[in-house]
């Protein structure tokens, strides 16, 4: 009996074994590709901060000369700091608030969803090169096809690229509701799978819509629009691509995003250990905003009826 029960739990220990061995073999791309495209050198950026690493000369140890220039003598980190939390605090909400309406109306009985659900998926599978380009062209002062509606509706043309700095920053939340079709489908998984029997029951107690929405839909939808909340506030604090290509940080670095920033001094005045003390200093930022929302998720995130 002993002998039967020692051969069957070496038998499922065997089984167990080549389990894990499959499992690690699949998951070794995914694994390696972690190890050195995202700790390895997460780990080397620490190292790379210390010193005056560039890439024309041996690097020398410095300690924390880098981050104590960047701190207190060096105003361009502030304003390129304001200038991507204006624009997180205006786009996100942006974001936030338009995809959800828009789930809202697409989940309303209309017919031909998949058709809606392409239109306006498709835009966010557009290489954002391309889309910034197109977007440059569009916010034109004198060309633009914006500007060109505006001025036939008798209105004035809009200097979208080159005005004032909140113009600029406008112009981007605009753009950055070109991305929206993600929190779309979010939001649209979120409204299908809240059971009828709730709506139900509130439109036989005389609830209104607008009342329904407010007490059932946003509650039941608060998962989702937490995800939706914390990536695109994490996405609005890395923006770069859509700076670069339309305005790379001009006029008069008006629109110099912080990414914008830590590229300038990484990649063109190759001073690489100021670049990675400055993306040190973007992860405690984005960490500590991070905490914020989650440690506020306890009072509006619900989780089947409960709350976090």
């Amino acid at each position: 009996m002993t002998l039967a029960n020692t051969s069957t739990k070496a038998r499922i220990t065997k089984r167990e074994k080549r389990e894990l061995l499959t499992g690690l073999a699949t998951a070794s791309p995914w694994i390696i590709g972690f190890l050195f495209f995202s700790l390895i050198p997460l780990i080397l950026s620490i190292g790379i901060s210390l010193t005056n690493y560039s890439f024309l000369a041996e690097p020398k140890f410095v300690g924390l000369e880098n981050y104590k220039k960047m701190l207190f003598d060096d105003p361009l980190i502030w304003h390129s700091l304001r200038i991507t939390l204006v624009y997180a605090v205006l786009a996100v909400p942006a974001q936030l608030i338009v995809g959800f309406v828009l789930a809202l109306l697409l989940n309303s009985g209309i017919k031909g969803l998949p058709f809606f659900r392409t239109v306006f998926y498709l835009p966010t599978l557009v290489v954002t090169v391309a889309a910034s380009l197109l977007w440059k062209q569009m916010l034109d002062t004198d060309f633009g096809v914006i500007n060109y509606v505006i001025k036939s509706l008798g209105g004035r043309s809009v200097r979208w690229l080159s005005g004032g700095s909140m113009i600029i920053i406008i112009s981007f939340v605009i753009i950055s509701m070109w991305g929206v079709g993600r929190s779309i489908i979010i939001n649209l998984s979120g409204l299908q799978s809240i059971p009828t029997q709730l709506y139900e029951a509130a439109e036989i107690d005389g609830c209104s819509r607008f009342r329904r929405i407010f007490n059932i839909t946003i509650p039941m939808m608060s998962p989702n629009i937490f995800l939706n909340l914390m990536t695109g506030l994490i996405g609005a604090f890395k923006s770069f691509t859509l700076a670069k290509i339309i305005t790379d940080g001009g006029p008069n670095d008006q629109s110099l995003f912080y990414m914008l920033y830590l590229y300038r001094n990484g990649f063109i005045s190759y001073r690489m250990g100021y670049a990675s003390a400055m993306s040190w200093l973007l992860f405690v930022i984005v960490a500590f905003m991070t905490f914020l929302v989650f440690r506020s998720s306890n009072s509006w995130v619900h989780y089947d009826g409960g709350v976090r």
